[in-house]
This record gives C-alpha cells, sequence and structure tokens, in this order.
C-alpha cells in the first residue's frame, strides 16, 4: 500500500504544471509569461531591435492594440499549439489553429535583429520573408536552426521554462500571455494604437528604402499610393473606391476594366483603352498569380491600383517584347460584376 501511494504521487508530481522562476528575480526587461497547460514560461522580448514585432505581440496580449479576431476575448487564452516538429519547434499564437489566422493585420518583416532561430527557446514570428503574421509564432527546440533568421523574425528567448517548451506538443493548450515589465527603459515602452502604428510606419519606410536600392521605380509608385497595404504574398495595393456585397469564389466568371503599367508608366495593355471589359472565369482560366490574388479579395464596384512583384508576375520571362523579364507590373482594376 505504501509502495502504491509513493508511486501515485511521484506520477502525480510528474504531471503537475512546471513553475516559471520567481518574477523578481528578472533582470531590467521586458517579458512575456506564456501560461501553457505545461507551466509557465517566461521570454524576455527585445523590444530595442523589434520595436514592432514585440509591440505587435506583447498589444495583442494585453489588449492594447486595436485587431480584428478574437475581439471579445484575452487573444491568446485557449489557443492550441498546432504544430510541433519533435526537437525543432512548436507552433502556436494563431487564432484559427492552424498556421493560416492572423489578428486581421500584417506587419512589415523587421530584419534588424539580434538574436537568432539557430539556438534553442528563441521565440520567432511567423509568416513570408517580406511580411510578418501579427501574432503567429513558433519556439526553437533543440539546437534551432539559423537559416529561419533568412525567412522570419525573432524577438525574445526563453529565460525560464525550459523543461516545459521541452515537453510541450499539439496535446497542449496556451492559456494565456502576460507582461512583466522591469527598469525604466521598459517601462517606457510604450504599447497602444499610436505607438503601434508609428512603429509600423517605420519599418514600411525601411522596408521601402531597402526595395528601394534595386527598384526605385516601383517604389517611387508604392510611395505615391496613399494610404497603400501589402498582402502577406508581398503585393502592394490601394483601394481607391470600396466594392458592395460579397468577393467572388473560385467558379465564378467575373468582368474587369483594367489598366497594366510597367513602373515606368508605360502601358502595355487596357480594356479600358478598347472600350471592352476582360471577363474571366476564377480557375478555369489562366491569369497571373498577383492578379487573381486581388480579384478574389474586391467587392463588385471597387476599384484598385495593385503593384505586382516579379514572382506573383511573369518572374524571368519577358513577355511580348514589351514586359521585361524581372518587371514589377502596376494594373489598375475595376471589378465591374461576378456571375
Amino acid at each position: 500500500m505504501k509502495r502504491f501511494s509513493y508511486a501515485a504521487a511521484l506520477l502525480l508530481l510528474l504531471l503537475l504544471p512546471l513553475t516559471a522562476v520567481d518574477q523578481e528575480s528578472l533582470n531590467p526587461g521586458l517579458y512575456a509569461v506564456m501560461d501553457t497547460s505545461r507551466g509557465e514560461m517566461v521570454f524576455e522580448l527585445d523590444f530595442t531591435h523589434t520595436p514592432l514585432t514585440v509591440t505587435s505581440f506583447a498589444g495583442l496580449a494585453e489588449d492594447s492594440i486595436t485587431r480584428q479576431a478574437r475581439v471579445n476575448q484575452p487573444y491568446f487564452e485557449g489557443l492550441s499549439f498546432y504544430r510541433n516538429i519533435e526537437n525543432y519547434a512548436v507552433f502556436s499564437g494563431d487564432p484559427l489553429n492552424n498556421g493560416n489566422g492572423d489578428p486581421g493585420y500584417t506587419i512589415p518583416r523587421e530584419r534588424d535583429f539580434t538574436l537568432t532561430a539557430g539556438e534553442p527557446g528563441v521565440l520567432v514570428m511567423t509568416g513570408l520573408p517580406t511580411e510578418s503574421n501579427g501574432s503567429g509564432f513558433f519556439i526553437t527546440k533543440g539546437q534551432g536552426d539559423a537559416f529561419l533568421d533568412r525567412l522570419y523574425t525573432p524577438f525574445g528567448k526563453i529565460v525560464s521554462g525550459e523543461k516545459v517548451l521541452a515537453r510541450l506538443t499539439t496535446e497542449d493548450t496556451l492559456l494565456g500571455v502576460t507582461l512583466i515589465r522591469r527598469g525604466a527603459e521598459a517601462e517606457a515602452f510604450v504599447i497602444d494604437d499610436a505607438s503601434f502604428a508609428s512603429r509600423y510606419a517605420q519599418a514600411r519606410d525601411a522596408e521601402l528604402s531597402l526595395l528601394e536600392k534595386t527598384a526605385p521605380e516601383t517604389v517611387s509608385v508604392i510611395r505615391s499610393l496613399p494610404e497603400y497595404k501589402k498582402t502577406m504574398s508581398g503585393m502592394f495595393y490601394y483601394t481607391q473606391y470600396e466594392g458592395y456585397g460579397d468577393t467572388p469564389k473560385m467558379g465564378n466568371t467575373v468582368s474587369v476594366h483594367y489598366t497594366g503599367m510597367l513602373t515606368n508608366g508605360t502601358v502595355f495593355d487596357s480594356s479600358v483603352q478598347r472600350n471592352q471589359p476582360f471577363s474571366i472565369k476564377i480557375g478555369t482560366d489562366s491569369v497571373i498569380p498577383g492578379w487573381l490574388e486581388a480579384i478574389l479579395s474586391m467587392k463588385t464596384g471597387e476599384v484598385r491600383t495593385i503593384v505586382i512583384p516579379p514572382e506573383l508576375a511573369y518572374g524571368e520571362r519577358e513577355v511580348g517584347g514589351i514586359i521585361p523579364a524581372n518587371s514589377w507590373l502596376v494594373f489598375q482594376i475595376q471589378l465591374l460584376s461576378i456571375e
């Protein structure tokens, strides 16, 4: 009987959540405490080198910035660790719990980070090479992978809870994220809509300054668009007139007017000039990926200017003796009807 009681007590001890380090022992800095079904992990957030990424993540955690997903509940509460690659990384922070969700916005990827995903216990925001998700993240396990630095933004490092991290699987849940501020610099790091907007603008400007070195005409076009936005795929756009109703779906036939230009203003095709709307059946008729992506997000009557990167246009192909290889393209599109 005594042996049974000892074994039961030991098993209970192993199943209990692990507890993070005493918060008072933390050095000056900004910290995120992740409460999970396995216990707590504490990460120091690098708000000096990745201020926008930290603002997005921390602002969602403390409900101090505007979002469009999970608006009536704590953002991270109850999310799953939807993917776990043994000895590599564990993923969470996605409102859809599948890797396809975001807070209703994306952010420019910050590149001047000092952390590296080549080490274990590094908190990294997911996304694509030119755009970050806003909330989705993974935490490196094992030795990490420095190659990931080319694709994503590392923005935090674990300081407590390594054993919790090692035990996390897809059976576990993120119960919530809270912040700890230690020291004057962390206290002075404001996280609200105004600071988010300011840091977003700075990061976007840094992104365009980098692009300007190789594609100055493209950047000139983008900067000329008032209140432009960027898709996760890397396409910039500006909505001149809002549409109404539903967006097209696969199988729909849409009618559009468009004008296609190079970034130097040269028009290479225009249904407007021909005075003949262009119709395509989505999913059947072939168009460049950026064009299709834009159409699928527009509503009837909407007028949009899109700036498409080469990989979403014709890539390395030269087209018709007019469009050079590796060209960014500019389209003005009006969605006339959906059938």
